[in-house]
């Protein structure tokens, strides 16, 4: 299935200076700072890198007889599958998702289960589409146990694929005391007379909090007992109740609803839990079973996101390699004199989001591409440009390499014989070089010719700023920079 999602994208680079700090030369690692992959690793969802990247997430649901319904959810994003045009004039790509489960305890044979799906786009734009734009999901039985799972995604036309393994538990629902399975957290929901129909979030995140929390639950209980009564209410980890006293608060929303059990199996629920109150962090939604007397029989709980790198940009806003260090060679000056007086968390991460927002020359895209090249530079200049001296991305060539690119070709003098170790980048395309010397030693080199490449920026920087004009409107916090 394929979801819809807003975007956001690319950007102008206005040079504000280099402003190196020797004081701090260690690297900010970007993929932990602008990714989810700890909270992945923290809540047990199955990230999957490589070729075909995509986040995966299973359920245990209460089955029939003696089996466990097993509730499958994989997201990954149109970019990750090669597209092809079809003969109407559409872009189509095919992926197989590959299930394998071993049991581990009483020497069955593996259960192997194959699925075919393709997705169908109008545009060739679609098919660079970034994030979570297409979800798969289905449902399996199982017996009760453990198993080793190896899942798999295909990319059919590009002959490629992606695997993650880990160990499963399937609970055994059928010991006749009342039980709520983990809920489960849903992009999609859509209530109807014939039965309501629903897409699962594989990657229980949020890019901001939305109105309300869908999710679906099944529970167990006596047939014969009063109607139970099932809480849900949004609460923070204890991680991000620890940073710093802010990041995620309980929230104030309760939803309830009573629940009367059916002779023939679990009774299956669909909630919406407001989200006033919510912030950026990590959270759980906590449910609670309740019987005729109050008494509170079953709980459970699923992680969820809200926000992401929010958090991290909130709490070092103004820090040494922060938010705002790591924006100073895209951000104007004027831009930045209004970003660094704005105070709070929820206004830094809307000021944040704002920023880039204006930087998106293709709306019509579910990503800030802008965003991903220029923190994919600086990861790079940090990778190949660090000293012992300063970051990657503070040094003169990781500043050079931010603003324009990776030059078309280098010429390298490493070990010097009688003079300083020195490097040529030449631009051929725009018949420029520019000249680095390490003069003291460290992999400290240093621009030489500093006119050329204020010369060479400063067209950019025209260009740039002449589309930043036209979309500041889009961003009422930031038009007086442009004025």
């Amino acid at each position: 299935m394929r979801i819809p999602r807003p975007t956001v994208t690319i950007a102008a680079a206005l040079l504000i200076g280099s402003g190196a700090s020797g004081a701090a030369a260690q690297d900010i690692d970007l993929s932990d700072v602008l990714s989810n992959d700890a909270f992945y690793a923290e809540s047990g969802i199955f990230r999957a890198r490589g070729d075909v990247p995509f986040v995966a997430d299973f359920w245990a649901l209460p089955g029939t007889a003696d089996s466990v319904g097993v509730l499958i959810g994989v997201s990954l994003s149109n970019q990750a599958l090669q597209f092809v045009r079809t003969s109407e004039g559409q872009w189509q790509a095919s992926y197989e998702v590959v299930a394998v489960f071993e049991p581990q305890d009483d020497g069955r044979a593996p259960i192997e289960k194959r699925w075919e799906k393709s997705v169908e786009v109008g545009s060739f734009d679609e098919t660079l589409l970034t994030g979570e734009t297409i979800v798969f999901q289905t449902q399996m039985g199982l017996v009760p146990g453990d198993y080793e799972l190896a899942l798999t995604v295909r990319d059919q036309n590009a002959e490629e694929d992606s695997r993650v393994t880990a160990d499963l538990e399937l609970p055994d629902f059928s010991a006749g005391e009342a039980a709520v399975a983990e809920p489960v957290l849903l992009r999609v929901y859509e209530p109807g007379a014939s039965g309501a129909e629903y897409v699962v979030n594989p990657s229980h995140y949020y890019e901001s909090a939305p109105p309300d929390f869908d999710f679906m639950v099944e529970v167990i209980g006596a047939s014969t007992a009063a109607p139970y009564v099932l809480t849900a209410r949004l609460v923070p980890t204890e991680d991000t109740e620890e940073v710093a006293g802010r990041g995620a608060q309980e929230t104030a929303a309760v939803w309830t609803d009573t629940v009367t059990m059916a002779e023939n199996g679990p009774a299956r629920v669909f909630g919406s839990l407001g989200s006033a109150g919510a912030r950026f962090g990590e959270y759980g939604l906590a449910l609670d079973l309740a019987d005729g007397s109050g008494r509170v029989v079953a709980t459970a709980k699923t992680p969820l996101l809200i926000a992401g790198s929010g958090g991290w940009i909130a709490e070092n806003w103004k820090e040494d390699q922060g938010a705002l260090s790591l924006i100073r060679y895209e951000a104007t000056k004027d831009e930045l004199e209004i970003l660094e007086d704005i105070e709070g968390d929820e206004q830094r991460i809307a000021a944040w989001n704002c920023f880039w927002q204006i930087r998106d020359p293709v709306p019509t895209t579910s990503a800030n591409e802008a965003m991903s090249d220029y923190f994919t530079r600086i990861q790079i200049a940090n990778n190949e440009f660090k000293s012992a001296l300063r970051p990657g991305y503070l040094s003169d060539r990781g500043r050079v390499f931010i603003t324009l690119g990776r030059p078309d070709e280098v010429t390298q003098r490493p070990v010097p014989s009688g003079s300083e170790a020195y490097e040529v980048w030449t631009y051929h395309r725009h018949n420029f070089q520019i000249l680095f010397v390490d003069r003291i030693g460290f992999n400290n080199y240093q621009i030489e010719n500093v006119g050329t490449y204020q010369r060479e920026l400063a067209a950019i920087d025209r260009r740039k700023l002449s589309f930043l004009k036209e979309s500041a409107s889009q961003c009422p916090l930031l038009a007086p920079a442009f004025e």
